[in-house]
């Protein structure tokens, strides 16, 4: 069977393992905006999380013994990059581990003024967020992103993370009910601060 862009995950990781370059190209493209997102959530170094992204892909053709069955390919390839990332940076001396750099949220007011032009209410709430943002740790910046930029699973979330489920949800629940403190009792609250981070990955 070759591979095609229409197949699932899981099929195309069947083709990969039997040394099917095609399947991992079509991973590469389906995976390759998500994991550049992610990486420079880590590393402000663009040309770094390239670099990583490209090994992981490459040690992927390289190792086609590597089994996906108790985990999601999504999360697997996130879990590697973050691996990679914190391998290049310990050995580069730029830091001990990804656990305590910081989540990077590279915003400027010319962005909030782009995101909401007509809406005072929206603006202040998004500036007032994103103060509530920085007061977070990176392992609460983190799950929220994953959870509703990326819309993992708590299940994926934990495979990533390095944790049990129980307690990626617990983390996520921490974070949340830490934001709406500091920002707003608003039933819109949550809404906004989806929208405001999705147009923030956009905007890269």
């Amino acid at each position: 069977m070759a591979a095609s862009s229409e197949m699932d995950d899981i099929a195309l990781w069947g083709l990969l393992i039997k040394g099917d370059q095609k399947a991992l190209e079509i991973l590469y493209q389906r995976y390759y905006s998500l994991l550049l997102n992610y990486g420079l959530r880590c590393s402000t170094d663009k040309e770094l999380v390239k670099d990583c992204i490209q090994d992981l892909f490459i040690n992927l053709y390289q190792n086609t013994h590597i089994n996906v069955t108790n985990i999601t390919v999504r999360s697997y390839l996130l879990k590697a990059l973050r691996n990679n990332l914190t391998y290049k940076l310990a050995t580069n001396k730029e830091a001990d581990s990804l656990d305590d750099s910081v989540f990077h949220i590279p915003l400027n007011e010319d962005l909030f003024e782009q995101l909401f032009p007509k809406n005072d209410h929206d603006l202040q709430l998004a500036r007032r967020l994103l103060v509530a943002i920085s007061q977070l740790s990176p392992n609460q910046k983190t799950v929220l992103y994953l959870r509703y930029v990326q819309e993992l699973s708590y299940k994926e979330i934990a495979d990533v993370m390095d944790m049990n489920i129980q307690s990626s949800m617990n983390l996520s629940s921490r974070a949340l009910t830490k934001l709406r403190t500091l920002v707003t009792q608003d039933e819109y609250f949550l809404g906004v601060w989806q929208l405001f981070f999705l147009k923030i990955i956009l905007s890269l």
